[in-house]
């Protein structure tokens, strides 16, 4: 499976759920303490709209409603956008500059596909939707995450909290979200 196929998946997995999400859902709480579903997924689609300015390709994206009075609509269109730009000629081979310091341009695709699960995990809890999401992508992002911030100390207030056990019957995204600190807020 090549980068942008496994962006494709991600997002496409994504996509359903944001979807899927009722008008009584929106404002549904999140295992992100401080984000209901909407914020969740527009945190997404404002990351989608970082990418760009990551890539060198676009101005930075400011803070702010992604979502509009078409939040479906809105979050697929940022799919489209951040995906344009992912699969641009030469991308994988230079290096960007990311939050994360200089790095190659693929690892983007792994940061979009990273986020897209462990928000994906969020929408899926808050929704009452199932939680395996994408296993063999899932698993692999687990392998990235705990290989990048494993021993790393995290900070109260910060993105992740402690990593928490697994539930016994844990799917692959169900242990992502437990190593990410996230704990179910519906089951």
């Amino acid at each position: 499976m090549t980068p942008l196929d496994e962006f494709d998946l991600a997002a496409s997995t994504v996509r359903a759920l944001v979807s899927a999400v009722r008008a009584d859902q929106w404002a549904l709480p999140t295992a992100c303490a401080d984000w209901d579903v909407r914020a969740v997924i527009n945190h997404l689609a404002h990351g989608n709209a970082k990418v760009a300015f990551w890539a060198g390709t676009g101005p930075p994206a400011p803070d702010g409603d992604y979502l509009g009075s078409a939040p479906v609509e809105a979050f697929a269109a940022s799919v489209t956008a951040a995906r344009a730009v992912l699969a641009a000629p030469g991308l994988f081979s230079r290096q960007v500059t990311t939050p994360l310091g200089e790095v190659p341009g693929v690892f983007l695709v792994h940061m979009r596909v990273n986020e897209y699960l462990a928000h994906g995990w969020d929408i899926a809890d808050a929704t009452g939707r199932p939680t395996d999401l994408a296993p063999e992508l899932a698993a692999r992002a687990l392998e990235q995450w705990r290989s990048r911030f494993a021993a790393t100390p995290r900070q109260p207030g910060g993105p992740f909290g402690p990593e928490l056990p697994p539930p016994r019957d844990a799917t692959a995204a169900d242990e992502l979200a437990a190593f990410l600190g996230r704990k179910a807020v519906n089951g």
